[in-house]
């Protein structure tokens, strides 16, 4: 048995973000746009006032300090602006880490108290929203799908910590995907992004939970993934990896809404929490092929049923075409390639982050999985030796 909301309006396509202003009419006259820097070198913020104006929608209000890994200071200042404000809508324009911020300054705009409130710590939140603004999301990467999921993942620079808000009114009211916007993204982001997509999908699909749904998206976002990410990365200005690659993304954010990212995400939000300078998706890449290698070793069947379903001969094909994947994007392969040093108190400090933060996600790992395993994963990712794995 399974449930399936995701009560998320998309727009979906070349073009969609001529939009905006028009969806944003349904919200109010009086806008937050949410966004970095890269949204107004690249005039995407530009393009988005237009459209709004045109629709007279002209008291608009821009908050441009969101950075990769965005942090609840961040978010609680772009809070009190939405609120002193008194908008009627928000709009986040940029990659996940912006999107996740504009999902989460409508939550904490709406309610009392600060962001970090609101996050989910294995024993739940300390408060639980009653109402929200109304988020239009845009993205203008593909990967993160935090579009159409009810996730907004904050680091807490003073606890050295990233925990996510997953909430039902967290989710956006519209999803504008125009892939036209993920077209300037160098190499470097069109792999990164890529990668996370791959994670969300793989992750949805062989955790414990069940739900048929989320599975056929992570099934076919892997496909696309595997079929389209590298040519979007060798070839930037084709439209249709562009396009299928958005729509990867989008699904494979759909099945991480409906059965939750799993211990690859857990145990990379602990190292990014603790080194902010980490993009996210690298460290998804120095951590996922030993987690995956574990869970096959100790559980393979969910491994052997999705290589079936993408028609692969077995998991181990499965496993080796991750590691080529990972290599042919020149991602890292290990923390050591990160540049952390090989300490064995950063490997502690990280496994307790672990068991502390994000220990309800044992429970759902394929494999059994103990904090002491953690800390070995760890150590073989940092000194890059698998015979560690094991202890």
């Amino acid at each position: 048995m399974f449930n399936y909301y995701m009560p998320v309006d998309i727009h979906f396509g070349f073009g969609a973000i001529s939009k905006v202003g028009e969806i944003a009419r349904r919200f109010g006259f009086k806008g937050l746009i949410v966004c970095g820097n890269s949204a107004k070198r690249l005039g995407y913020l530009d393009k988005v006032v237009s459209n709004l104006v045109i629709n007279n929608i002209r008291d608009i209000i821009v908050f441009d300090e969101i950075e990769p890994n965005p942090t609840d200071i961040a978010v609680n200042k772009g809070a009190l602006i939405a609120s002193s404000n008194q908008v009627d809508f928000i709009i986040g324009l940029g990659g996940g880490s912006v999107l996740d911020a504009a999902k989460a300054i409508a939550i904490v705009s709406s309610n009392e108290g600060f962001a970090w409130e609101y996050v989910n710590y294995p024993e739940g939140p300390k408060s639980i929203p009653y109402y929200t603004r109304p988020v239009i999301a845009i993205p203008t990467t593909a990967g993160t799908g935090s579009e159409v999921n009810k996730y907004s993942v904050l680091s807490n620079p003073n606890r050295k910590e990233k925990i996510a808000i997953a909430h039902s009114l967290n989710y956006p009211k519209v999803a504008i995907v125009d892939p036209e916007l993920t077209m300037s993204m160098d190499k470097d982001l069109t792999a990164t992004t890529g990668i996370d997509a791959f994670y969300h999908a793989l992750e949805s699909y062989t955790n414990k939970l069940e739900n048929k749904i989320a599975e056929d998206f992570a099934v076919k976002a892997i496909k696309i993934i595997f079929d389209w990410l590298l040519i979007a990365y060798h070839e930037p200005q084709n439209k249709e990896a562009r396009l299928n690659m958005s729509y990867a993304a989008m699904i494979a954010g759909i099945a991480i809404d409906q059965k939750r990212a799993g211990l690859i995400h857990s145990m990379e939000h602990t190292v990014s929490g603790r080194f902010p300078k980490i993009a996210h998706a690298k460290g998804l890449s120095a951590l996922g092929y030993y987690i995956t290698l574990f869970n096959i070793k100790k559980a393979p069947q969910k491994y052997q049923r999705l290589a079936e379903e993408l028609g692969l001969k077995d998991e181990h094909e499965l496993l080796n075409k991750l590691k080529e994947l990972t290599i042919a994007l020149s991602l890292p392969r290990s923390l050591k390639d990160l540049g952390l040093a090989q300490d064995e108190d950063i490997i502690n400090d990280l496994a307790e982050d672990v068991h502390f933060t994000a220990r309800g996600v044992f429970n759902i790992n394929p494999a059994d999985i103990t904090e002491e395993d953690v800390r070995n994963i760890y150590k073989t990712s940092l000194f890059e030796d698998e015979s560690l794995m094991y202890g």
